[in-house]
């Protein structure tokens, strides 16, 4: 006499886990999108400063973000998968 404490899905939510999408990722693709998040907010952090006031590091740290942003946009759009960061995601907000 066991009966199951779980509810049955309902019919929405059934279809809702039908179309979902999961998508794994190589360690690359996951590598290029963590370095592009860590990139632009390096980015919009050295955007926020005046440019008169920004030591040579900071110009520098600001063009290696850029130079970063774009090889993972390259790695992510070879592999079809731009949207991971393009409009509309966490990274870009």
């Amino acid at each position: 006499m066991t009966t199951s404490t779980v509810p049955a899905m309902s019919a929405a939510d059934r279809a809702a886990h039908r179309s979902a999408s999961h998508v794994r990722v190589s360690p690359e693709i996951h590598r290029a999108v963590a370095r592009y998040e860590v990139a632009a907010a390096r980015l919009e952090e050295l955007a926020g400063l005046d440019a008169r006031c920004m030591t040579g590091a900071q110009f520098d740290s600001l063009a290696l973000a850029q130079d970063t942003m774009a090889e993972s946009r390259k790695v992510l759009k070879k592999a079809g998968l731009l949207h991971l960061v393009d409009a509309g995601s966490a990274v870009t907000r």
